[in-house]
């Protein structure tokens, strides 16, 4: 065949311009997926993250609820004076105070620590009875009892009692916060509607709000913050001095 007449077309081939457009196009699109891959993948890890962290701060509240829900109860059906004024789960036992009240720990926040007590032995109330919840090193502890055979404190502070920590390492507690709030009604005959004044029976109902926040250690965006209100079902008896 002769070429010199034409019958065979030019041939062309890829330029290196050619070649290095469609090499950026093809990395542009490459690195488009892998940030769509990695940021679905961090969304689904914080996403995962975030309900382990809410079902734990969850699981700790309910706790905590559960038990607070229980203050100042007392079996008076095995005891032989059923004076309510006189529960030793409401009032100063040997130097003890028992009544549900809020410390703190030293260096942690005001009203970070709670403590109460309430009838565990049916009526003795040397046995183990003194409970709270309290926040120290980023962490909710909760008190299992005395520190000591010799320990009669019943604190927040460190050294008094012994305490368990109740959430996970991977957690850390940013806040806890307790706030008790009272109502007073005058039991005397006829003084329903009026204030409680010296020497006579009042009876005090509580409710305690609570508030948790934590954040997953390793990951500080993710976060949560938690509330709830306890009703104390038992009420507190008193003569007023």
């Amino acid at each position: 065949m002769n070429i010199a007449d034409g019958s065979l077309r030019r041939q062309t081939g890829v330029t290196l311009t050619d070649l290095l457009v469609g090499t950026t196009v093809g990395a542009l699109v490459l690195i488009g997926i892998s940030t769509t891959y990695v940021l679905g993948a961090r969304s689904t890890s914080q996403n995962a993250e975030q309900a382990r962290l809410n079902q734990e701060l969850r699981a700790v509240l309910e706790i905590m609820q559960q038990d607070i829900r229980r203050a100042g109860f007392w079996d008076m059906s095995v005891v032989a004076d059923p004076d309510p004024a006189k529960n030793p789960f409401q009032n100063t036992i040997d130097g003890i105070d028992r009544r549900l009240r809020t410390e703190q720990v030293g260096g942690e926040p005001a009203a970070s620590c709670i403590l109460y007590s309430y009838d565990l032995e049916h009526g003795n109330p040397t046995a183990m009875t003194m409970f709270g919840f309290r926040l120290r090193d980023q962490a909710v502890q909760m008190r299992t009892g005395p520190s000591s055979v010799d320990d009669k404190t019943f604190a927040c502070t460190i050294g008094s009692g012994s305490w368990e920590r109740i959430t996970s390492d991977d957690v850390r507690i940013t806040d806890l916060r307790f706030s008790i709030t009272t109502a007073q009604t005058n039991l005397a005959r006829g003084k329903e509607d009026a204030d409680c004044e010296k020497n006579e029976l009042c009876r005090e109902s509580r409710q305690v709000a609570i508030l948790i926040a934590g954040q997953i250690r390793d990951d500080r965006a993710v976060r949560q913050s938690l509330q709830a209100t306890v009703a104390v079902r038992n009420d507190r008896y008193f003569v007023k001095e």
